[in-house]
């Protein structure tokens, strides 16, 4: 009995999870959306590439939908069941409230490691696939756009003429470049010929040039000259352009690794780590809030009165808005050291484990929780005068 009844409600939850899982992360994907329609409309992205993207940044996105999505799953689950009595039925067949709370108790655990595999491997695998995405698409782009006897201008400040291209993007021949790059300063580049050198390390894209001269004029002191090369190295603004998007999208998206770089880097030159380290913290805390959702989840999601599985959606919520703004309060108070770096993180955590855990008691003993009542009177009351409201329109 009790196992069948456990396998009842994980497969309650898990297709609310999942559905959860999927809006919240389309909700918080719409801003990269925006950007990655740019990358395609302006820097030449194919469809294969902006899916491949996503896949990539999708990491940092998860370890934040993860846990909402399983208090939405473990609200809603709940509510469900007890909105149809199902739960006074498994409590009159001789199980506790803490037997009905093992099944959400083992999903919560395992989205809690697959939040923590997400955050020690996910992110590093998404930053390094996102940055080679990118070198990828800024070198098929350069190996596109030059094309010969046409005046190429793909490039930020060059105009390229090139008078053969016998590997189509690879070997020119006969090459005249524009540049402007500079303000106030023109330089006019010759060579016999060239070759796209890419760099997968630095992540750049470089025109080697050879055999050619370079003719530079200086407007201010009316002074012109002419240099001499065996071989030059152009360059090409384009992979620049990449790297700036690239900084845009990862800003908050740091893995543990690079943080912990980045922090020992800071202290070499002897400056302030306390922000990375709350980021540090953070990064480690937030795989437990799915823990602590899970918990404080059952008492939520158990309502005496059938009207109150409606209101999942409305408590999951008021407990993100809670847990979320506590997150930033605390990270404020650190930043400023009013309270240790490691509890700005954590203390969401603790405060919201410890509600879970009363509320988990009282409601194992029947006891109602009596601001989730009022809660619940409130919203029944607003509801009924919003259907009369309608009505009478």
């Amino acid at each position: 009995m009790k196992t069948t009844t456990h396998r009842y409600i994980f497969k309650e939850t898990l297709p609310i999870f999942f559905i959860g899982l999927a809006i919240f992360t389309i909700i918080l994907l719409m801003d990269k959306i925006l950007k990655l329609i740019e990358l395609i409309v302006n820097r030449g992205g194919s469809i294969t590439n902006i899916l491949m993207l996503f896949a990539f940044i999708c990491p940092s996105f998860l370890i934040l939908t993860i846990p909402t999505s399983v208090l939405l799953a473990t609200l809603l689950t709940l509510g469900r069941l007890s909105g149809d009595s199902e739960i006074t039925a498994f409590k009159a067949s001789g199980m506790s409230l803490y037997q009905l709370f093992l099944p959400i108790a083992i999903f919560s655990f395992l989205a809690y490691l697959l939040t923590s595999f997400l955050v020690f491997y996910g992110l590093p695998w998404g930053n390094r696939g996102f940055k080679a995405t990118l070198y990828m698409i800024a070198q098929s782009k350069a190996d596109i756009e030059i094309k010969e006897r046409v005046f190429n201008d793909a490039f930020n400040g060059l105009v390229v003429y090139v008078d053969k291209v016998p590997v189509q993007g690879r070997k020119m021949e006969g090459i005249l470049i524009y540049d402007e790059r500079d303000k106030g300063k023109s330089n006019t580049i010759f060579a016999k010929e060239g070759f796209l050198v890419s760099n997968p390390e630095s992540q750049e894209v470089i025109l080697r040039l050879c055999n050619g001269n370079i003719h530079r004029f200086e407007p201010r002191t009316n002074i012109f000259q002419r240099a001499q090369f065996g071989t030059y190295d152009l360059r090409l603004e384009l992979a620049k352009a990449f790297v700036a998007l690239e900084k845009k999208l990862k800003e908050h998206e740091m893995s543990i690794q690079e943080i912990r770089k980045k922090i020992a880097q800071m202290k070499a030159k002897g400056e302030d780590t306390t922000s990375q380290k709350v980021e540090l913290h953070k990064r480690y805390a937030i795989p437990f809030a799915c823990l602590v959702f899970g918990l404080i989840g059952v008492p939520l999601g158990i309502q005496p009165r059938r009207s109150g599985r409606s209101f999942g959606f409305i408590f999951s919520i008021l407990i993100l808005l809670t847990y979320y703004v506590s997150l930033i309060a605390f990270e404020i108070l650190a930043v400023r050291r009013a309270i240790p770096a490691y509890l700005a993180g954590w203390m969401p955590n603790l405060l919201l484990g410890c509600l879970g855990t009363y509320l988990l008691i009282k409601a194992a003993n029947e006891s109602p929780f009596k601001p989730a009542l009022w809660l619940i009177e409130a919203l029944d009351l607003l509801q009924k005068k919003w259907k009369g409201f309608i009505d009478d329109v």
